[in-house]
């Protein structure tokens, strides 16, 4: 069965501010988060400045032989990353659903301060429901 391993979101500067870890195997330290959304800042970056393409927007995929990694980057310069297994269908769509609950559940929230770490727990409960959904349709098919 395909699955999500975990899911990182790091701010405009680079900063990991979630970070949620869904594999049971393999399971990362807080010191080896930082530096897995440290490294993916700088390697989007770099792209975004490396790329023959003008007006590319960074790395959107990185395909290994044990993962996958999508990345979507906000308007806002936020990106949002899912490390998957290979071959897991329609992980893109399940990006722009974790953005929109960060905007409907973190960004609307009063007593978040933009840049720092999300404390949220509606977001958690919400992004929760998600992924086992996902789950179980990719159960189901």
């Amino acid at each position: 069965m395909a699955a999500i391993y975990s899911l990182y979101i790091i701010n405009k500067s680079g900063g990991l501010i979630f970070y949620k870890d869904y594999g049971s195997a393999g399971r990362m330290d807080t010191n080896d988060s930082l530096r897995v959304a440290s490294l993916w800042h700088s390697m989007h970056a770099i792209s975004q400045q490396l790329s023959p393409t003008v007006g590319c927007s960074g790395i959107e995929l990185l395909e290994a032989d044990t993962f996958e990694l999508y990345c979507f980057q906000s308007l806002t310069g936020t990106k949002f990353f899912v490390v998957c297994e290979p071959g897991t269908p329609h992980v893109e769509g399940l990006l722009t659903v974790i953005y929109e609950l960060y905007t409907d559940y973190v960004l609307k929230n009063p007593f978040y301060e933009m840049e720092m770490p999300i404390r949220c727990e509606l977001f958690d409960i919400n992004l929760t429901q998600v992924i086992q959904k996902d789950r179980v349709a990719l159960l189901g098919r």
